[in-house]
């Protein structure tokens, strides 16, 4: 089964999937009443406040597939997280068969006369997130005069936590009673361990646990305060019960894959106008013995280990991008959303990797070089330190020159079938493109340094390794080239290792002469004016391969089979690609613009099936990089900004839903709200959950619809505004705040005048000097200054080059 067919089977399963960090009271572990904070959660951290989904996943900084499996954390449906072993439900995992176990802690709360624990105990708009990041995932509600804020965050490998505050806003006395629920389950993977689960009380310790029988890891709940009640049962009806009058109990031992239920019970009396916290943990342990060792530990670790947690947040926030204004209140929690989800992607140094890298995705972490790429190319647009030190680093820790796909242990992850160990080609996710992209931001001349050998070993071994008798440039497989399996070459492939060297691709063409082109211009910026020559010589040898494959009014494949074009096969936004990287002419790229709106229309037709799938290629990442820079090369900007502004109406509201089910329960199954997903479908957003490539919308959104593009000239940028006609109406102000450029932010802010007539204004936090604003007629426009800032009128879908006085280099 191929990936595509993977993904549309994921979709159109419908499987009610039960699913499961940690801080402790700032002054004891009595819950005795502290002074209320004087501003909320949100005013604690940079992080920018809003009304989020209360879904999402934590990373676990742990986890990874080989070396070091440790787990995934995924929320569930109401209040808390689940602990999924070895992998979770939404990735390239079969969690159904090949699950280990799953261990959940969740919350519930008797206030008044209600108790809230299931979802549907809650009032629509009753549960929300103050506070959504990879770190800290914050429950808040209002009950009775009582609001109450829910931390949840790992204190260690083995420990989920949440902090859990009540604040009493009656101005009365009022009693609360809370459940900390645990679940524990084996998993479906016929393993030895796999007989089943018993729990007990430890009295002396408040310590609810379970523990497999045979090979099952032991987990406990405890708490900062002393329970009043605890409760066992196998059966889930039980839970319910918990927080009435007459709870019901049951067994003590589940078998097989029947899962185990067990709840700790607490009470708690909150004075008028004042605040209470108290903590509560799931320990993991590989026995009872170290289990009572490490859960008070952990308690007593976890004030600290919130407060760190918040100040890595605020450090990321404090300088990353947001918008503000009157963008869509999906759109700008999704960027939060794709934000977070890019730095999941970053792994810590474990194995062959020396440096940071990217998992790619989250389930099953592994290093590529076109995801890598894609991904800490958009991470850029918010943080560039830590996206180039992941860019570079996956050449540093290569093992081969053509940066192959492996995991943590050097396992290759794709092999073709002549036992090539293959990394993703040049052309999939343009990766010489996102590392010019990104210096063209920072001008950061100490990291190309390190980067520029990588660079050219990797065009270097291309040309020697993947070059035909004629010299063209090709895939050794499918999986090679990024499309697996795809009818594009026009055989049979079980796997995508299967052998397509007989068939040049257009977009590998394009990609070897623009790689060629970045690289003759890095190479006298380091001194190494020799390689220049062989560089031009390669962006001219191969921008001419590419021309051999136009015909008419597109670029199409050779088939060195029949010696022939393959002008019979469906159009691929991929084949666009020369527009961009420099080869097409101005005719060329007048003629493939009528296919790109063919293409876009298909994608706007897709919409109107209630299946989701993953059919159009523009329902993935790395085709819509491709077209949205041929569009916009093409000068076609109002097509580039129709597909984001599309995507981001199909993706954002999705990811934002509050419940797991689609708004209108006629679609299948979609991603877990809160995190990005693989695939960007007509219905929203699915497939693999919390997944590099789904969350690269903000660059584009940045680059299509705010309009503003690096150049290499460090002096120079473009601005070309782009709001479609949804939004562009006479009052509506949008804007950009604090996006990093050349080691500094720039804010821009639009205010609509008419439909078409913008008063912008930039503004920067170091010496960004604009001098000069530019049309497209080089004629200079009045630029009125603010302070630092600059004000100028520029017209919708105009594009205007930005003169600074000089480059804020590091």
């Amino acid at each position: 089964m191929n990936r595509r067919d993977f993904i549309s089977m994921l979709a159109a399963t419908s499987a009610a999937l039960h699913t499961p960090h940690a801080l402790g009271d700032s002054r004891n572990h009595s819950g005795s009443p502290v002074p209320r904070p004087a501003a909320g959660l949100e005013a604690q951290t940079a992080f920018p406040g809003g009304d989020y989904t209360p879904f999402g996943y934590l990373d676990n900084p742990w986890h990874t597939w080989d070396l070091h499996p440790s787990g995934v954390l995924r929320s569930v449906p109401g209040i808390g997280f689940a602990l999924y072993y070895p992998a979770g439900p939404g990735g390239y995992f079969d969690f159904h068969r090949n699950n280990i176990y799953t261990a959940e802690l969740a919350l519930g709360f008797r206030i008044g006369d209600r108790s809230l624990f299931s979802p549907g105990d809650f009032a629509a708009g009753q549960l929300s997130s103050p506070h959504h990041t990879k770190n800290v995932l914050v429950y808040a509600f209002e009950e009775s005069g009582v609001r109450v804020t829910c931390s949840f965050f790992q204190v260690n490998e083995d420990c989920i936590a949440a902090q859990i505050q009540f604040e009493e806003q009656a101005g009365h006395t009022q009693s609360v009673e809370w459940l900390a629920a645990h679940t524990y389950v084996l998993g479906g993977s016929q393993w030895w361990g796999g007989d089943g689960i018993t729990g007990g009380f430890d009295a002396e310790q408040d310590l609810l646990w379970t523990h497999g029988f045979a090979g099952g890891m032991a987990f406990g709940i405890v708490a900062s305060i002393r329970g009043k009640q605890h409760f066992f049962s196998t059966q889930e009806a039980d839970r319910a019960t918990w927080l009435t009058p007459e709870p019901k109990s049951g067994a003590q031992a589940a078998y097989g894959t029947d899962p185990l239920h067990g709840g700790m019970r607490y009470r708690l009396s909150i004075p008028p106008d004042s605040r209470t916290e108290a903590i509560v943990v799931m320990q993991r342990a590989p026995n009872l013995s170290a289990l009572r060792r490490t859960a008070r530990t952990s308690i007593a670790e976890a004030q600290r280990e919130l407060g760190l947690r918040h100040a890595e947040d605020a450090a990321f926030w404090s300088s990353a991008p947001v918008l503000t204004g009157d963008w869509p209140e999906t759109w700008k929690r999704g960027w939060v959303y794709d934000f977070e989800t890019l730095r999941t992607m970053v792994r810590r140094p474990i194995g062959a990797y020396r440096h940071p890298w990217d998992a790619m995705q989250i389930q099953a972490p592994r290093n590529v070089l076109a995801e890598t790429s894609i991904d800490m190319w958009a991470l850029s647009y918010a943080n560039p330190g830590m996206a180039k030190d992941v860019f570079v680093g996956q050449f540093l820790d290569a093992l081969e020159p053509n940066i192959p796909c492996m995991r943590e242990d050097g396992v290759m992850n794709m092999v073709a079938t002549d036992g090539s160990e293959c990394g993703t080609s040049i052309s999939w996710c343009f990766p010489f493109f996102c590392a010019a992209s990104i210096f063209d931001r920072t001008h950061d001349l100490p990291w190309l340094r390190r980067l520029y050998p990588g660079l050219a070993s990797l065009l270097r071994w291309t040309l020697k390794h993947r070059a035909d008798a004629q010299g063209f440039i090709v895939g050794k497989c499918s999986w090679e080239t990024g499309m697996d399996t795809s009818r594009r070459f026009q055989i049979q492939q079980p796997t995508g290792g299967e052998l397509v060297e007989f068939l040049p691709l257009v977009e590998l063409q394009a990609a070897a002469s623009q790689a060629g082109a970045i690289l003759a211009r890095f190479a006298p910026l380091l001194g190494d004016h020799a390689s220049v020559s062989e560089w031009r010589g390669v962006e001219k040898t191969y921008a001419g391969k590419t021309q051999q494959l136009w015909k008419d009014d597109w670029f199409h494949d050779f088939d060195t089979r029949t010696m022939k074009l393959v002008i019979n096969a469906d159009r691929d936004p991929s084949q666009a690609s020369p527009a961009f990287c420099g080869m097409a002419t101005d005719q060329q790229k007048k003629l493939l613009t009528p296919t790109l709106h063919k293409m876009y229309e298909s994608l706007l037709a897709q919409a109107d099936d209630p299946k989701s799938s993953a059919d159009n290629q523009l329902d993935w990442s790395s085709f819509a990089l491709p077209f949205l820079e041929s569009a916009w090369a093409s000068g076609d900007r109002q097509l580039a900004s129709a597909l984001v502004e599309t995507i981001c109406n199909r993706i954002y509201p999705s990811m934002d839903r509050r419940s797991v089910t689609s708004p209108d329960r006629e679609h299948p199954r979609l991603g877990w709200p809160g995190v990005s997903c693989e695939v960007w479908g007509a219905h929203g957003a699915f497939g693999g959950e919390v997944y590099g490539w789904g969350a690269v919308m903000p660059a584009h959104l940045v680059r299509n619809l705010v309009g503003l593009r690096e150049t290499d000239n460090p002096h120079r940028a473009i601005l070309a505004p782009g709001f479609p006609a949804s939004l562009a109406a006479p009052g509506r102000e949008y804007a950009v705040e604090r996006t990093p450029w050349h080691g500094h932010s720039l804010s821009i802010r639009f205010r609509f005048l008419d439909k078409s007539r913008i008063r912008v204004t930039l503004s920067g936090s170091g010496p960004l000097d604009l001098r000069a604003i530019d049309d497209e007629q080089q004629q200079s426009l009045p630029v009125h200054r603010e302070g630092p800032g600059a004000q100028v009128e520029l017209t919708n879908f105009g594009l205007y080059t930005l003169t600074f006085a000089e480059p804020s280099a590091r």
